[in-house]
């Protein structure tokens, strides 16, 4: 049913990106990721990267010229679903202690990456019968970063506010795009190994009514079921998953 339906996922070499897509990949979609860099051996790991139907490609999300370049390695002429995954805290940080730099690196990188990627992407999403864009925000967009990545949690919440406003005017076009964000609490990925301590992940663990932590694995069957067409009711929406601040 979905075998031809082409998907692309912007950071998907490991975590909630690599989940998503190999989701795709076992209905049957051909699927597309972006990624920085990675370790030469890295793609040897994962018996996923030997799968005909998924396409690796280098790219810095934050380039703009290198997301036009994205475009033009993509054969086909439209797409079906694209995942705006791209993001990282890039440091903890007190607000009085942050930085000029780490704002504008922390807008570009969670922000603006979505933007250009849904924008320079947008002529092969009108393309398709029925596109889908899910943004990856996190429910740090809401909360605010907790005291210590108010840099990014300002950057997920305007993904949120992104999202929202581009159903609307997408609606108001009539194009065939629906746009969704999902804003995950914490997940087991190597985004909470390099930025949280045991004591601040047992401490959001406490506070998520589910008492665990996510599996990258939840938030890509998430993603997938918002991609279908049984979900066309559900567009401009933030989908907040586990709880917790």
């Amino acid at each position: 049913m979905y075998k031809k339906r082409i998907v692309i996922i912007t950071g998907a070499s490991r975590g909630i990106g690599l989940a998503t897509a190999i989701k795709f990949l076992d209905s049957g979609c051909k699927v597309y990721i972006t990624y920085k860099s990675s370790p030469k051996n890295h793609f040897k790991k994962f018996k996923v990267f030997k799968n005909k139907n998924l396409i690796p490609i280098r790219c810095d999300m934050t380039k703009f010229n290198q997301i036009k370049k994205l475009k033009n390695k993509i054969k086909e002429n439209y797409v079906d679903v694209l995942v705006n995954n791209v993001g990282d805290v890039l440091k903890r940080s007190s607000f009085m202690d942050s930085t000029d730099e780490l704002w504008k690196k922390s807008i570009d990188l969670n922000l603006m990456s979505t933007v250009r990627s849904t924008l320079i992407l947008s002529k092969k999403l009108t393309n398709s019968r029925s596109a889908v864009v899910v943004n990856i925000s996190s429910i740090a967009g809401r909360a605010g970063g907790s005291g210590d990545s108010l840099h990014y949690g300002v950057a997920k919440g305007a993904v949120n506010v992104l999202t929202s406003g581009l159903a609307r005017e997408f609606r108001k076009k009539k194009f065939n795009i629906r746009v969704i964000a999902i804003a995950p609490s914490i997940v087991d990925t190597d985004f909470q190994k390099r930025h949280s301590s045991k004591k601040r992940l047992k401490t959001i663990i406490n506070q998520t009514p589910i008492k665990r932590i996510a599996q990258p694995e939840e938030i890509a069957r998430l993603a997938f079921w918002l991609s279908l067409p049984e979900s066309n009711y559900i567009s401009g929406d933030t989908i907040y998953v586990t709880g917790g601040r």
